[in-house]
């Protein structure tokens, strides 16, 4: 019976080994498994804010492309009043090329006249 009582007393001091072993594992697993959440947490709230900067940016570009429309459309209609100014320069610098020579013509007829009176 002392064999069968040592033997337990092994069998005993063995599985309680084991179970220590077991409880010893089972904590750092969760211990790691808690650190894992933690990590998984922090990944979601960093791609949560990533998420909302790129709608930002999203939403700017969206913003600075509708300006940029309407300053094309502005300077497509400047573009047409700086022609039609041109045009009217042309044909202002034209009459007044005329008018400089009837002025000139004038002159050279009044010119005659004085020659002749005297």
């Amino acid at each position: 019976m002392s064999d069968d009582l040592e033997d337990f007393a092994e069998w005993r001091d063995n599985i309680e080994s084991r179970v220590s072993t077991l409880e010893v594992t089972v904590e750092t697993q969760a211990r790691v498994r808690a650190q894992m959440d933690k990590d998984m947490s922090d990944l979601s709230v960093k791609l949560d804010a990533q998420g909302r900067l790129l709608q930002a940016l999203a939403d700017t570009q969206s913003e600075h492309t509708a300006v940029l429309a309407d300053h094309t459309a502005v300077l497509a209609d400047h573009t047409a009043v700086l022609a039609d100014h041109t045009a009217r320069l042309t044909r202002l610098e034209a009459g007044q090329a005329k008018v400089l020579a009837g002025v000139q013509a004038i002159i050279g007829l009044l010119d005659g006249q004085d020659s002749l009176s005297d």
